[in-house]
């Protein structure tokens, strides 16, 4: 009570009301400032220190003083200056000192001795303040209420400590700020009202209540203006800061080429979004995107380039995804989109078409007109997996599929396509193994003249017993042995076992062994061949090299080279599968090719189809005019054998004629007369 009575009849309640206001605003001030000393380390740590204390002293010494000068007595009043000063120096270097304290790492020393030393400050200040505070009179001190206020300031500053060390919790600094608030006016008022003047005789003029104002009303703007440098330091530095970790945030969760979220993105939005499903989250799609052909544009038209045609992918999929949906580059040309509430398959695939559709279109790139176009694997959360992991493993099967199922399309994953990857990827380390332990079998399938019937040659086939899938087409397993990297040394070593086998025919019998993209891009094919034929002591006139027109799509000038290095061995090249790829004239003009064969795809329609009847008719002709050898390969019947025959292509080989036979069993037949084929 008697506090209270101090307050409201000792004091100008103008001042009090103005002291409350310096006290409160520099109290939350100084509870944000405390917290940053508390939290940063280093050279940071000695600025923010010295603010803190510098800004809470001239709040804690400003709300003294106001609330002095609204003390009422009717004994003359004066200030001694010098003590002035130094009960604000003491307040900023003790707070100062207890902010030191309140940073150790012991929770306990922090609190308490910090906390104590900071409530000390404020009570040194105080009482040191109101030493200068001289009146004429006889003044009373009331020591219990001396020591309340101590511990008033003391226990709050402790508290204050306490909390702003934890600060687990947006509203501990608030908090912190209303203690510190506590400890200041509960100091000074609990002071004042063990504080009394008696009126020396004869002295009835009290304090000069307009000089006070003016004097509190300075005090306060100087107050303010340091308090509002504290908050203002602390506001930029925030702003700052935050823009920084924004920055550094921004660079951690996007891409720095294309600006799409990149995988720690994608992983974190795939992971949350899956555990949402357990709660009640709904369904989602996922879909993998990989580019098909971009490989060759970085290196025929440079990184530079490149990375130009990736940003513009980028943009192309931020238009093909829905607005929210996240799209990421998750490796070199691997992109990703995670399509949110997308429940409905139809509606997944729909977005992949989009997708598909839209990177197929042509783009121009500092004058080079890029054709790229993208393969996309879906799958549906929770149909396909609610698991990270699983539904990417998914997706992934199902890009798979569309990457070798012709690309430039879309797969919605299926359980049977799990099962396709799997018989992959047993095949793969079947292959493997067979690559190391020469597995493989070579088969001869007899070429015949069309107009004498004899044997003219041999092609040399590969053939692969797999332990645990049986027969396996080459079809199936050369595309994996090229993509295994593993296709050169196969075909080296059917090259040198094929002709150590031909080195025992017959002079007239010539052997044909085929050579896969891959191999033609080797620059040690050359060797290898000049190896092989060392080695078997097969004349080089009786080989004969066959290539398909999609290996000189590749890289026609490094598959010219090779070849015209080849061909001045004496080795001869003919061009495979003729009809089949691009047809390119040019090929025929520019390669030193010796023979056209003719694919079988239009043998075996012959002779009924008109159209392959007339494709057939104008390669026997284009060949006869460019002088060179044709063979029909796929012959199965007589009438396919007599409409070939009328057309004057060389040389046939098919089922009709002869089948693929061991090695063995062709010396046989190649030893023996063989008849005329009638025409």
């Amino acid at each position: 009570m008697r506090i209270i009575g101090c307050i409201l009849y000792e004091h100008n309640l103008w001042f009090v009301l103005m002291a409350a206001l310096m006290c409160i605003a520099g109290s939350m001030v100084s509870a944000t400032l405390f917290r940053k000393t508390i939290t940063d380390k280093g050279e940071a740590w000695v600025h923010w220190c010295f603010l803190s204390a510098v800004t809470a002293g001239a709040a804690t010494w400003a709300t003294h003083f106001i609330a002095m000068l609204g003390y009422q007595t009717s004994a003359p009043v004066t200030l001694d200056g010098v003590l002035t000063v130094i009960s604000a120096l003491m307040a900023a270097g003790g707070i100062g000192i207890g902010l030191v304290l309140a940073s150790s790492t012991s929770p306990r020393i922090a609190s308490l001795a910090g906390g104590s030393t900071i409530g000390l400050a404020i009570g040194a200040m105080h009482y040191t303040g109101m030493f200068a505070y001289r009146v004429d009179g006889i003044v009373h001190w009331d020591w219990r209420y001396v020591m309340g206020s101590l511990a008033i300031a003391m226990g709050c500053s402790i508290a204050a400590i306490h909390l702003l060390r934890k600060n687990d919790t947006p509203y501990r600094t608030w908090q912190a700020g209303g203690l510190l608030c506590l400890a200041i006016v509960g100091l000074h008022f609990s002071g004042m009202a063990g504080f009394s003047v008696t009126a020396m005789a004869g002295y009835s003029q009290g304090a000069d209540s307009e000089a006070f104002a003016a004097m509190a009303a300075a005090i306060g703007m100087v107050a303010l203006l340091i308090v509002g440098t504290g908050i203002s330091t602390y506001l930029v530095e925030r702003r700052t800061t935050t823009e920084s970790e924004n920055r550094i945030a921004h660079i951690a969760m996007h891409d720095a080429l294309t600006n799409l979220a990149n995988r720690h993105q994608f992983t974190e939005a795939l992971r949350n979004e899956c555990n949402a499903l357990g709660d009640g989250g709904t369904p989602f799609a996922l879909l993998m995107v990989d580019l098909d052909r971009f490989k060759p544009i970085n290196d025929t038209l440079g990184h530079p380039i490149g990375d130009l045609v990736l940003q513009r992918i980028a943009n192309r999929l931020r238009l093909a995804a829905r607005d929210g949906d996240i799209v990421a580059r998750i490796g070199g040309d691997e992109f990703a989109i995670i399509a949110f509430g997308l429940g409905d398959p139809d509606a997944a695939t729909t977005v992949a078409d989009r997708v598909v559709e839209i990177l197929s279109r042509p783009m121009i790139i500092e004058g080079n007109v890029v054709e790229i176009s993208g393969s996309v694997g879906v799958g549906m959360a929770p149909d396909h997996g609610s698991d990270p992991d699983a539904l990417v493993q998914h997706a992934d099967i199902a890009l798979y599929s569309a990457k070798h199922g012709g690309k430039q399309t879309y797969r919605l994953f299926e359980p049977k396509l799990m099962e396709a990857i799997q018989r992959r990827r047993s095949l793969e380390a079947s292959l493997r193994r067979a690559s190391m332990r020469n597995e493989f079998k070579i088969v001869y399938q007899p070429v015949f003249s069309s107009t004498k019937g004899q044997i003219t040659g041999a092609e040399a086939l590969l053939r692969w017993t797999c332990p645990q899938h049986g027969e396996i087409s080459p079809t199936e397993f050369i595309p994996i042995a090229e993509e295994l990297g593993l296709v050169s040394r196969i075909g080296s070593d059917v090259l040198r076992r094929a002709c150590k086998d031909a080195a025992g025919w017959p002079e007239h019998i010539d052997l044909a062994v085929n050579v896969s993209p891959v191999q033609l891009l080797d620059p040690r094919l050359p060797q290898t061949v000049s190896q092989a034929l060392a080695d078997s002591g097969l004349a080089p006139e009786r080989l004969e090299l066959e290539i398909t027109e999609t290996a000189l799509l590749n890289n026609d000038e490094a598959a010219l080279r090779t070849l015209t290095h080849i061909r001045d061995q004496g080795v001869r090249i003919s061009l495979d599968d003729f009809g089949t790829g691009y047809s390119s004239l040019s090929y025929l003009h520019r390669f030193p090719i010796s023979r056209i064969k003719i694919d079988k795809s239009f043998v075996q329609k012959l002779p009924d189809d008109v159209g392959s009847a007339s494709i057939v008719r104008a390669i026997a002709q284009l060949g006869s005019s460019l002088s060179m050898k044709i063979t029909a390969e796929g012959i199965e019947t007589d009438s396919q054998l007599s409409f070939i025959q009328e057309q004057g292509c060389d040389e046939v080989q098919g089922f009709l004629t002869g089948r693929p036979i061991a090695a063995a069993d062709f010396l046989l037949l190649a030893g023996r007369t063989v008849q005329p084929v009638d025409a």
